[in-house]
Formats: structure tokens, sequence, C-alpha cells
């Protein structure tokens, strides 16, 4: 729980059970709302205090026993603390006692609470549908309610809507009855007891498809009418997870159905209300002629995510939200786990190396992160600590426990912690607690070094060497990029479970590091390489003397190290680079060990890293150099793969192809672009004559080469695709130009009706990301500040990653103009995401003052 108490509500009053009634307007983009709330007086009060935002309450009354309710006798609104204080003329006793509301409020466009989706209908005309999203504090948004995870109660939902659309909640329906010519009252079982963030609703013109999973429960997966059949794979995923969860947790979904619910605008990627998970079009949908493999794996990523969220999160919910990860790393670690077991040929623990390892390596390598156990006080800094730290590290940290305990003492351990708080809340000591009862190790004291302290460890590893042996002398401290800043020494120790391998022997067992320094052995002969960290588990990064990295250089081009090494050992490489403690060159010397890679995690992430070298030296004279080092990577590769699939290819060489070629296109390799014009050519007749893995990078790079009328043809296909995986395909290319008047045309867009709400950021990200668009995108947000505070300044990703665009600048007058805009615009919800970047703007200075005249001589090499 948060020190302070300021921003919690009064403990004198609990719920126990809402009875709620919503009548929505989808014409008017308004609600009514009534509630009977069944509460529990702990002790003599004459005023009740919950939370309410952006509502209007009419009237409030309490009643005790057999005794006439008694009406508030005043109903004040506090705008700031979002609570609304009920005052009676009378104390109430302790006991129970039954709170009636009547209260009303606006189906806004930003996302949030219970809001309006807008989509196109077959007609071409604009439709809505009304949705909610609660994570983490916008229940209050719908309706007065007691906001916090760990005031659980019961609910019985009742929806009034016109009578042609379907109405979704969190338990079945069970009753619907006609309540006027044209609407319909759908009230819904009375659910378990839960938290109000996890209550869902959804009303539209929706269609399903359904499936009994084993055991019987009901899983229907909803789209808008005539779209349903593209659920069929998150329907016949979800079946498989479903059975794949019962059996690892030993505790089965206890709900009678579970739906999966495509919402045309959607804020994130899906939301695990219980029971009635909800999703971005782009997170469930597949469409079997126009999908990418990329897009089924994502949807099966997110549909596993979430539906291990229905036991973390839901069915045992974090105390407080210092312990988000509790629900959101569990989810990640379970999700890959479960995709793996369903889809072994993915290589999914290689993927989650590069999509979560990797990912939280670098926001914790900053000194503006922050711990996992972290303390939140309000609803801005809980909207801030939705990131890689709470999602990623987490993840990753529970990777490394499990392989350290054991898999299944770990599983022994994750179930006792399920079985001790069904239906409850916990914290990360009791998931501790249960972990060293299973273990018999100090889980607690071990993991705490990880989870209550920022950062992680950089091992610097010295090798001794003797025939047939090797001793590796390893030394702890604290990375930080911020290294290449000041060499300053940081206190922090972490209990790092460390392992070494070598050529042609298995790896150490993994030894527990408890000191500032340790001591390895492993058998290797005089001239061979080793590599600490085998297949990655550990979350640390490791250094090693020239000699060492030029051994494992060689490894690398010859193929003795497994894909997982060979990825984390680049990524080390650039890091340490990017830090100060290794040269520029170090790393690019490294980079041409990897000519004939051949697994797509490898290239994906040493193209995030190559992409991040570009962007640094963008304004270099060694531009031009570098580009042309990449392109000469990136062009083999492309041509080895080729633009069509050969017959017995997987899903594997369809993610490596897109990677390849989008890369050797994007660092300006003439054939590559050639190509993707005549594929753009092709496509501009016939969509069908194109294949979905490829469509991205044609697009892309076709606006990367191409000129207005390319333009004009981009946004003309977006307005007739009806795909959004397809249109989001088109959106993301229109960022490709190398034009500014262009890009400062798609940024307008962007913030017009021809932009879902939920990708206008993506997509100004996405200029941002452009070396031509970076401060064009900066200058137009500026520009439209108070629409994006607008959409969203409550918080949430859009506004962390909106906060985040100007992470590219390198230079001082960048640095100082982002200061002053953010010093006149204070946005508390997305304060870390400003420091962070602000951050970020200082290393890259430091980077070029440090390694620009290495770079020159570089390019004249």
């Amino acid at each position: 729980m948060p020190k302070s108490n300021a921003v919690l509500l009064p403990g004198n009053v609990r719920p126990v059970k809402y009875a709620l009634t919503l009548t929505p307007d989808l014409a008017a983009f308004t609600f009514r709302g009534e509630e009977t709330v069944d509460i529990e007086v702990l002790e003599p009060t004459s005023e009740i205090v919950l939370n309410a935002s952006e509502l209007a309450i009419q009237t409030a009354e309490v009643s005790q026993g057999r005794a006439r309710p008694v009406a508030a006798e005043r109903i004040s609104l506090d705008v700031v603390a979002e609570t609304a204080t009920l005052r009676f003329g009378m104390a109430l006793k302790p006991g129970q006692a039954k709170l009636r509301l009547a209260f009303s409020g606006v189906l806004g466009d930003n996302l949030m609470g219970f809001y309006r989706a807008p989509y196109q209908g077959p007609d071409g005309q604009t439709r809505h549908m009304a949705a909610t999203q609660f994570e983490a504090s916008h229940a209050r948004l719908a309706f007065p309610c007691w906001d916090e995870p760990a005031l659980k109660a019961r609910f019985e939902v009742t929806l009034v809507v016109p009578s042609g659309l379907a109405a979704i909640s969190n338990m079945p329906v069970v009753e619907e009855r006609e309540v006027s010519p044209s609407m319909k009252s759908v009230r819904f079982a009375e659910s378990p007891v839960m938290s109000t963030y996890l209550l869902a609703f959804v009303v539209g013109d929706l269609s399903h498809i359904e499936q009994r999973a084993e055991g019987g429960t009901l899983v229907r997966v909803w789209a808008r009418h005539g779209k349903e059949e593209q659920g069929r794979f998150a329907l016949e995923t979800a079946v498989r997870l479903l059975s794949y969860y019962n059996g690892y947790f030993g505790i089965p979904f206890p709900l009678e159905k579970l739906d999966h619910i495509a919402i045309p605008d959607f804020a994130a990627g899906a939301m695990e209300n219980w029971g009635a998970i909800t999703y971005r079009e782009t997170a469930l949908l597949v469409d079997p002629q126009h999908s990418a493999a990329a897009t089924r794996q994502r949807v099966a990523e997110v549909v596993a995510h979430e539906m291990a969220h229905m036991w973390f999160g839901d069915l045992v919910t974090m105390q407080w939200w210092n312990d988000l990860w509790l629900n959101e790393s569990f989810a990640s670690w379970m999700g890959a786990k479960a995709v793996d077991n369903l889809f072994p040929d993915w290589r999914m623990w290689t993927q989650f190396v590069n999509d979560d390892t990797v990912h939280a390596l670098g926001l914790d390598g900053l000194a503006s992160s922050h711990p996992i156990e972290v303390e939140v006080k309000s609803p801005e800094e809980v909207e801030q600590i939705f990131d890689a730290i709470s999602y990623s590290k987490g993840a990753s940290l529970i990777r490394m426990l499990e392989q350290f305990l054991g898999a299944e003492t770990f599983r022994t351990g994750l179930r006792q912690y399920l079985s001790a708080h069904t239906y409850g809340n916990a914290r990360t000591v009791d998931l501790w607690e249960a972990m060293a009862r299973a273990s018999g190790q100090p889980v607690g004291e071990i993991m705490s070094t990880w989870t209550r302290q920022m950062g992680y460890p950089i091992l610097e590893a010295r090798v001794q060497r003797r025939p047939g042996q090797a001793e590796v002398h390893v030394a702890q401290h604290r990375f930080l990029y911020g290294h290449i800043l000041r060499d300053e020494q940081d206190g922090s120790l972490w209990q790092v479970p460390v392992s070494v391998t070598a050529h042609g022997a298995p790896a150490s067992p993994a030894t527990l590091m408890k000191e500032r320094e340790a001591m390895l052995s492993v058998n290797a002969q005089p001239d061979e390489w080793l590599k600490l960290n085998p297949g990655q588990f550990a979350f640390y990064r490791t250094n090693y003397e020239p000699v060492e990295w030029a051994r494992l250089r060689e490894a690398v081009a010859t193929g003795q190290l497994a894909a997982s090494d060979r990825l984390g050992l680049q990524d080390d490489c650039y890091a340490l680079v990017r830090a100060g403690y290794l040269p520029a060159t170090e790393f690019l010397a490294l980079v041409t060990a990897y000519r004939n890679e051949s697994d797509a995690s490898v290239w994906r992430d040493l193209a995030a890293n190559l992409g991040d070298l570009d962007t640094l030296v963008s304004r270099e004279p060694s531009r031009a150099a570098f580009q042309r080092f990449a392109r000469d990577l990136f062009r083999p590769a492309a041509q080895r793969m080729g633009w069509e699939a050969r017959p017995g290819e997987g899903h594997l060489e369809a993610l490596l192809r897109s990677t390849v070629l989008s890369q050797a296109g994007h660092y300006g390799d003439v054939e590559a672009l050639r190509t993707a014009q005549a594929y753009f050519q092709r496509y501009a007749k016939d969509s069908a004559a194109v294949r979905p893995d490829i469509r991205g990078v044609v697009f892309g790079l076709a606006a990367k080469g191409g000129d207005d009328s390319t333009y004009e043809k981009l946004w003309e296909l977006e307005r007739k695709a009806d795909l959004q995986e397809e249109k989001l395909r088109l959106l993301l290319a229109l960022a490709r130009f190398s034009q500014p008047e262009l890009l400062r045309d798609t940024l307008v867009r962007s913030l017009s009706s021809d932009v879902l709400v939920q990708d206008t950021v993506n997509l100004v990200g996405a200029v941002a990301a452009n070396n031509a668009g970076r401060e064009p995108a900066w200058e137009f947000v500026k520009s439209n500040w108070q629409e994006f505070e607008r959409r969203y300044g409550r918080g949430g990703f859009a506004l962390t990653r909106l906060a985040s665009i100007t992470r590219g600048f390198a230079s001082q007058d960048a640095l100082a103009d982002v200061e002053r805009f953010w010093a006149a615009h204070p946005t508390p919800a997305a304060d870390l995401a400003i420091k962070q970047s602000l951050e970020q703007i200082r290393l890259n200075i430091a980077w070029l003052e440090r390694n620009r005249n290495d770079l020159a001589r570089w390019s004249r090499t």
C-alpha cells in the first residue's frame, strides 16, 4: 500500500455488491445510470466518500434495515481527487446498508471509462459502439464506485440498449426482455467478487462465433457484424490455451463463459476484463487471405497474455498498484510459455529475449527507470508504470527464477500462491513465500534485490586459462547508460544466478553470486571461446576482455553459438558501446560476423540496434559510410530470402524475410526499392497479387522512394481497406516518405477523422522515427498539444509514447527546446516518460561527442 493514504478512500465503508443499470445513447453520446450498492459500514459515519469522475450525480439515498431511506443533504464532487462525498443528516450505524444512486455521463472519444468507438459500416457511413476501458482507475468515469483493486465486490449488471444491438458483460445473460418497441433490457448473472477495473460492458452491432472448451466453458469471439469469421484463429487458439492453463495452474477457469471482443477503437492492445476480454481488432482478428504471419503470432500472443490474466490479476489481484507487475509480468511470461507450447516451431523463447529481455534491459539501464515494486500514490503515477519494467523486466526475472529453481518446483510454488489467494488480493511477498516453501530457497532474499531496487548488473569477466580449463573471475556493478556521462560507481548489489559455457562444453550449473565478485570454472581449451549467461536466462549484461570478444566474434561467424546467445551477445555489445564501455568500432566489428545469420529474432534485434545507430549519426558526415555498411550487411540476406516464399517455408522464414527486405530498402538498396515499387503497382491493381507477409515492406519502401502520386495512392488505398490490419500497414507507410511536406500533411491528417484515435500516436511516432520527420513531428505535437492533452492527458500507453518521440534528438538546442516545452506544459501522467526522454537526449549528445572522431576515421577506411 502507498505510504500516504491521501489518494485512498476512507476505510469506514466497503462495497459488497453493485446492482448497476446503464442506458447508453449512441446518438447523443451520453448514458444514464442507476445503482444500488450493498455496503458494509465499518464505523459510525454521516458521510460516504467514493470515486466519481466526469459524472453528474442526480440523487443519492441510503437505508439501513427497515428504516426509511434517507436522501443525501449534499452531494459534492472533488474534480482533483476524483471523489464524490455524500453527506447525510444522520449517522449510519456499523452494519449492512444500501446506497442508491442515479447519475449520468458522456460517452467520450478518449478511449477511457465508458466511451464511444467509431467505425465504418458496410454502407460507408460512420457508426458507433459503446465499450469500456477501466484499468487503472477509470471505472469511476462510468459509475460511482470504490475504484481500488483491493475493494472487491460482486456485480450484477443490466444494460438497456437498442433492440437490434448486442450487449456483452463479464457474465452470461440471464434475462433479456423488451422495455419498449425499440429498446431491450439485458441482465447478466451476478459475478464473483472482483475489482472494479475488471468490469466491462460492450454495446454494438456485433456477431460472434463460439466453441466449447474442454471442461465445458463457452468460448466466444465477437466482432463487428460480418467480421466474426475473422475470429476463427483466435477462437481455436483460445480453446487450446484454456486447456493448457487449466492444467498448468491446477485451478479450472471459474466462469461459465469467456468472451473475446474486438473493438474498432481501443486504447491498449487488449484488456483482461474477467470473462469479457476486449481487444483492438488487430490483436484479435485474422483474415486468412489478407493477414500476415506476424499478425497470427501477435493474436496468439495477446490472447495468451490476456487469458493468463484470468488467473494472474482477475482470480488473484494485486493488493495495490505497487505490485502491478504481479499481473503484467506473469501474464507476459506465461503468455510466451503457453504460445511456445502451442506453436513450438515459432521458437518463442528466442523471441522472448528479443521482445522482453532486451526491451527491459534498455529501459532499466536509464537512471530515470523505476523499481518493479514502486510506490504509487495517485492515478497519474499508476498510469506511468505500465511500461517495460512492469511487463518485460518482471517477465524476464520470472523466467530467470524458474530456470534457477527448476520448472516443476516453480510451478508448485505458483499453484500454492494462487490457491492461497483465490478471489482475494496479494502482494509480492506472498509470492516469494510460496516459492520459498516449495523450493527451500531464500527466494524473498534473492528476488528482493531485483524487484525493490531499479537497474541491473553488468558482469565484468576476466579469464585465466590453462590446458583444459578456464577460470572466470566476474565482478558486478550497476549498468548505466549514464556511464558515458560520468564514471560513478553505484552501490547496488544483486544476487545473480551466474553460469558459463564454452565451445564443446555444457553450461555450468547456475551459482548464486551474492557478493561483488565470484569465480567460475569451465572446461575450455586455451584458444576457444567461452560465454557467460548461456541461453540469456539471467537479467544482466556481460563485458569481456578484447581477446574474448574476438573469440566470440569468430564463434558467431562459424555458427557455434545458439540463437539466443548470438542475440544477447550483440545486444550486450551495443549497450556497452552506448554506455561508453566500448568504442563504437567494437560493435561494428562484431556485426560483420552476422553476415550469414539465419535466425529471425537475431536479425530483428540487430536491425533495431543498427537503426538506433543510424538515428544517432543521421546528421553526421559518417552517415553515408554507415549506410553503406548496413546495406552491405542486409543485402545478401535479402537476396537469399527473395520476395516470394519457397515451398516448405515456415512461420519464422516469413518473419525473417520481412525484416531483411525492409532493412535492405531502408539503407538504400536499389534493387529492394525498385522491386518494392513494382510490387506496389501490382497491389494497386489487385491486392491479392501481393502476399500479406510482404505488404508492409512493399508499402513502406514504396513510400520511401515515392512521390506525391504514391502518397495520394496510399491514402486512397487506406480509405478503401476494410481490414484494420491492412489500414494500419498503409498508415504506417505514410510515415516513411522523405519529403517533409508530405510528412507534415500526414501529421495534420493524424488528428482528423481519417485516423482512429487509437492510431494517431502510433502514426505520429512513426513520423518521428523517420529521420526526415523527427523535427516536424515534434513541432506538430507542440502546436497541437491542447488536442493531444484532451485526448490522452489522463495517461496510458498513448501519452507515454507521445512523450517519448523526442528520444532521437541529439543536440543541445533540441534538449533546451524539449525542456522548455515540458516545463511550460506540466503533464503529471507522463512525468516519468518525459524524464526518460530528456535523459536519452543527454546520452545521445554525450555519445556523439565521445564517438564522432572514431566514426569519422572508420568511415574513411
